[in-house]
């Protein structure tokens, strides 16, 4: 073989070496972006199961507040209804009263 096509075929070699080199390169960033993204991937899963305990919290809590409402409407529906009795009671009496006192008129 002559030594020009010796050169060339090292020339050739050498270029070809350098491309590998810059794709091993180029290989090892996108490894590194990789490594990155799945980071942010688990970052992410994270934040998403605490949301996911913060609305199930979240959704608890309503239920306790959706009973105590309905104990408190109830509660005050009993009063209300107390607050009634008591109001037909007042009118009896007064009317009671009011007889007693016409009754003690026309006797004095």
């Amino acid at each position: 073989m002559s030594e020009v096509l010796l050169r060339e075929i090292l020339s050739e070699i050498s270029g070809i070496k350098q491309e590998m080199s810059g794709m091993k390169q180029e290989i090892s960033g996108f490894k590194q972006e990789i490594s990155a993204m799945k980071q942010d991937v688990s970052g992410i899963k994270q934040e998403l199961s605490g949301m996911k305990q913060d609305i199930q919290f979240l959704k608890d809590e309503q239920a306790q507040i959706k009973q105590a409402v309905l104990e408190t409407n109830e509660r005050v529906k009993q009063l209300t209804d107390r607050q009634d009795n008591q109001h037909a009671i007042i009118d009896i009496l007064s009317s009671r009263s009011i007889e007693h006192e016409a009754l003690l008129k026309r006797v004095h």
